[in-house]
């Protein structure tokens, strides 16, 4: 019995070298890499369209919301079509970016007309200092990398947790943090500040068992991601997303409820 775990141990060891060497030599995707999401062939050819790349984290591909934004524009057709395209991982902050080969490869690759930034949920909420320290560096960063490569940068002002971020908190003081953490990088680096977090506030507001969030209370739920989208929509197009035919499966009544709110956060 020993022996046979032995050789089982010794067979996953082997098979894990093998992997990671494989990894290393470019033959095998890094399972941990970001990953590129919506049609970037499409990015990368002439066809005439307002281009935009989604950079962050679960925040920004639950539910694929990005690809949400490009629904909504393709449901209400403008003088430009929209070309959504993510670059995301998992848990990853806008430091981890600022030095991703990959991503800077990817703002050359394709003529961008805005570059969406998202930090990792909670550190824009932290105190001045600490959030100076975690992500301002790292903004400054991306900001001059999308401004060389002829892109805008835009700010993605995410909601905070459903019961604040730890004990003693709530969810309004963490979104008045987050919203001010974002207003304070933006004016900083010169980028606008997409306001999906001031949304989420006036929908949970006027609605507080619509259920923006997910079971976690951290991640949103598709009526979360939904508003995010509106707003983006907005923000990006400068059209309203109020009757927009597409819901994302919603009850029609509470897609317009969402898209009115997203209209008024963004006019």
């Amino acid at each position: 019995m020993l022996r046979l775990i032995a050789v089982l141990l010794a067979g996953l060891l082997l098979g894990v070298g093998v992997f990671v060497t494989l990894v290393a030599l470019g033959v095998v995707r890094n399972p941990l890499d970001p990953v590129i999401g919506g049609d970037i062939a499409l990015a990368r050819s002439t066809r005439p369209g307002l281009r935009v790349l989604f950079v962050g984290n679960s925040l920004t591909y639950y539910h694929d919301m990005p690809a949400m934004v490009g629904r909504l524009a393709a449901a209400d057709p403008g003088p430009k079509p929209l070309i959504v395209v993510s670059y995301t991982r998992g848990a990853a902050r806008l430091s981890d970016f600022a030095g991703d080969g990959g991503l800077r490869r990817l703002l050359h690759e394709v003529h961008w007309d805005d570059v969406v930034l998202q930090e990792q949920s909670k550190i824009p909420s932290l105190p001045p200092a600490q959030r100076a320290q975690l992500m301002d560096p790292a903004a400054r960063t991306l900001s001059s990398l999308i401004t060389a490569a002829g892109a805008r940068t835009l700010l993605f002002m995410t909601a905070g947790y459903e019961h604040g971020n730890g004990r003693g908190d709530s969810y309004q003081a963490m979104q008045l943090r987050l919203y001010q953490g974002y207003v304070a990088v933006g004016s900083e680096i010169g980028a606008d500040v997409v306001p999906v977090g001031v949304a989420w506030q006036q929908a949970h507001l006027w609605q507080p068992d619509l259920g923006l969030w997910s079971w976690d209370g951290t991640h949103p739920s598709t009526a979360g991601s939904y508003l995010e989208a509106c707003v983006f929509y907005a923000a990006l197009t400068g059209r309203s997303p109020l009757g927009n035919p597409y819901t994302a499966g919603l009850d029609p009544s509470q897609a317009r409820f969402l898209q009115q709110t997203a209209a008024a956060a963004t006019a």
